[in-house]
């Protein structure tokens, strides 16, 4: 797993402690939330840690920024393997292109790769 940053590496284990469960779907949306800035100041407002669940409605708030935007709605793909999670006006924004063009492409490929070995190796 390659890592921005020491803060990024050490924030995703403590994010996995917290979630107490390490399957690939929780990996790759601790891995993303850690990844940005904004991401880690809201995580419980991203996930909700005590109903073991995701918080779409945080997409809708004044904090979310255009990355960390970008980064919670490939969180949220990764995490729901293709559970409709967002509007149907919002369909644009959540297309692979939209979410990639971005610095954190090589980090956001890396939480791919993190969900899904079986296809990366």
């Amino acid at each position: 797993m390659i890592f921005k940053d020491k803060y990024h590496e050490t924030l995703f284990w403590v994010i996995m402690q917290k979630m107490n469960c390490k399957d690939v779907y929780h990996l790759s949306l601790a891995y993303l939330i850690a990844l940005d800035d904004v991401c880690r100041n809201h995580v419980e407002e991203i996930y909700d840690f005590e109903e073991r669940c995701i918080n779409p409605e945080c997409l809708c708030k004044a904090w979310q920024t255009g990355t960390s935007l970008k980064t919670t709605r490939l969180a949220y793909n990764l995490y729901t393997d293709g559970v409709r999670w967002c509007n149907d006006d919002e369909v644009s924004y959540c297309t692979v292109s939209d979410i990639f063009c971005s610095s954190y492409a090589p980090y956001y490929w890396e939480a791919v790769k993190i969900r899904y070995p079986e296809y990366t190796e």
